[in-house]
């Protein structure tokens, strides 16, 4: 998630839409009060400093637990994955009361309580994806560090919890839809589809006034097999499971199985 204060705009980070890539690009951008929940190890990995907000919120009380851990890490080892990655998780703990246990992705009502003014002044948006394709991402994406062989069937009966099977789960909601919407209406004033994200991403820049001409940086690239179409990690019981916990993105969207 984003709030800018600087350009006045909030960004909605919805799972597996390349949410961390836009944080990226758009961070150069962004003013020291502009607040960021999520994606700071990229952004400190691609060799950006904190800005005022996020180094306040690293010695908020609910945070300085993990930022004692970070800074004796910087201390003896330097600017390391592990460091980057406390950093990111020292942030995220300062909001996780007010915006939901993974307020990365919080829900929209959270936001609007939590961010009342910006929520009604600031220009919104996010980037949804087909979830048949959205899917396998996160397959690949949750699973990428697991020694034991996980198929993408067992996966989707997890996320519709048809097996018990926590470790391979998303943390948080396993659809993006309660992130943009409240009462089941949309409440964001731009969405954006990852299938023609380039040009909806300069859209985007061009409403919040940013001169965003460079494409979108590349983040978190997963382990999936680039060779295999969509259609292909498909049988029949995958689609339904898919259509099941999915279900409000497909209807609102019309998403077609991909062929």
């Amino acid at each position: 998630m984003i709030i800018s204060h600087k350009h006045g705009f909030m960004f909605i980070h919805c799972r597996k839409v390349a949410g961390s890539s836009i944080k990226n690009t758009l961070w150069p951008y962004l003013g020291k009060d502009d607040i960021v929940v999520g994606s700071l190890d990229e952004i400190l990995k691609n060799g950006n400093v904190l800005n005022a907000a996020a180094n306040k919120n690293l010695w908020h009380p609910r945070s300085l637990n993990v930022t004692r851990k970070a800074v004796l890490e910087k201390l003896l080892h330097g600017n390391t994955h592990r460091y980057r990655s406390l950093i990111n998780t020292s942030i995220k703990a300062k909001y996780k009361k007010t915006l939901f246990h993974n307020p990365v992705h919080a829900p929209a009502e959270a936001v609007k309580r939590y961010f009342p003014y910006e929520w009604e002044n600031y220009y919104k948006f996010c980037f949804v994806r087909n979830p048949f394709d959205q899917a396998v991402s996160e397959y690949s994406y949750q699973t990428r560090d697991i020694s034991d062989n996980v198929s993408f069937s067992h996966f989707l009966k997890a996320m519709a919890g048809e097996v018990e099977d926590p470790g391979i789960v998303p943390h948080g909601f396993k659809s993006n839809w309660p992130l943009y919407t409240i009462d089941g209406k949309p409440v964001v004033d731009f969405i954006g589809r990852y299938e023609s994200i380039e040009d909806d991403f300069k859209r985007v820049c061009q409403d919040i006034g940013i001169p965003c001409e460079e494409k979108l940086l590349k983040e978190k690239a997963g382990n999936r097999d680039k060779e295999k179409d969509v259609s292909d990690w498909y049988g029949d019981q995958s689609i339904e499971l898919v259509e099941s916990v999915y279900r409000d993105e497909i209807k609102h969207f019309g998403y077609p199985f991909p062929t």
